[in-house]
């Protein structure tokens, strides 16, 4: 009887840690940036249009997404340099440049006002010569167009 007792006892203690999983927990700090984006009268700008770019990728977009109701964006930068926020909704946008640095706060705060954007100049050499071609004969044809447009309806109007 004492060895089954013993027996059972013996189980009980050991088999609960032979099932059991064994868990590793570890952690990496990371910097979070958190952009708030509202309006100059204060009002959040909820669920506007948000796009990161990347120090090494400034022309695509590393990150997009759309900001909380109280115009709230967090992202985790994962390399220095100098980041940029595109935040755009009805109309509405800024940029913002934020500088990472390998020795930067744990947790920055960055908050963006929405400005009207300014007018945009187009220069030609963002443009291949196909495209520069096709963009020419475009206008081209339509001043054709509309010419033979107003020639066809002052002559209707002669023959009255």
């Amino acid at each position: 009887m004492k060895i089954v007792l013993v027996t059972g006892v013996t189980l009980g203690l050991l088999v609960p840690k032979v099932l059991a999983h064994g868990v590793d927990l570890r952690y990496q700090p990371q910097q979070v940036i958190r952009v708030t984006a509202q309006y100059e009268s204060g009002q959040p700008m909820a669920e506007a249009t948000v796009q990161v770019f990347a120090p090494d990728r400034p022309q695509e977009a590393v990150i997009s997404g759309t900001t909380n109701a109280q115009g709230e964006f967090q992202f985790v930068p994962d390399r220095p340099g100098q980041w940029q926020v595109q935040v755009r909704q009805g109309g509405h946008g800024g940029l913002l440049t934020i500088p990472v640095g390998t020795h930067a706060q744990a947790t920055a705060e960055v908050a963006l006002t929405a400005v009207p954007e300014p007018p945009r100049t187009v220069s030609l050499s963002q443009y291949t010569p196909a495209q520069i071609t096709v963009m020419v004969l475009a206008v081209v044809w339509g001043a054709i167009g509309t010419a033979c447009f107003a020639w066809s309806r002052r002559r209707v109007s002669e023959e009255s």
